[in-house]
């Protein structure tokens, strides 16, 4: 039993990146015991399977670079999926290497450009929204939005 559970652990760390949230969960849908659930946990380490810091960097340049989240969003996400603050941080260094504010001006033109509305302030107040939502700092989509004619 112990040797298929692995087995299936194994597959699902090896399909995609997981973090240590989604496999607890993943461990009580085979009916494992909270206290039994670390001796799995080990194995997937050990057997480099499962890593966090792995998990949390890959999962910051794909949120970025596929769906263009923004630091808040990305940080409320790897907070949800439970990964430990100083894990998040030292992903979140990965937005250095990427072009954060590029992405952030390309958004808020093509959404500016989009907008119909007259009026050039709505036009404005819906391309902050957006981004806010996209998970952007607030100060930083101001300093752009001031840009956009």
């Amino acid at each position: 039993m112990k040797s298929e559970v692995l087995q299936k652990l194994a597959r699902y760390c090896a399909y995609q990146e997981r973090c240590v949230w989604e496999i607890q969960v993943k461990l009580e849908s085979f009916a494992i015991l909270p206290e039994d659930q670390a001796t799995y946990l080990d194995w997937l380490e050990d057997n480099n399977y499962l890593n966090q810091e792995r998990f949390a960097k890959l999962f910051v340049r794909s949120k970025f670079n596929q769906k263009s989240w923004g630091r808040n969003k990305i940080k409320f996400e790897l907070k949800r999926l439970q990964v430990k603050d100083a894990l998040i941080q030292k992903a979140l260094e990965e937005l250095k290497e990427l072009p954060y504010d590029a992405r952030l001006e390309s958004l808020l033109i093509e959404k500016f450009n989009h907008v119909k509305d007259p009026n050039e302030w709505a036009k404005k107040q819906k391309c902050y929204q957006y981004a806010l939502r996209k998970g952007f700092e607030p100060d930083l989509i101001s300093l752009y939005i001031q840009q956009l004619n």
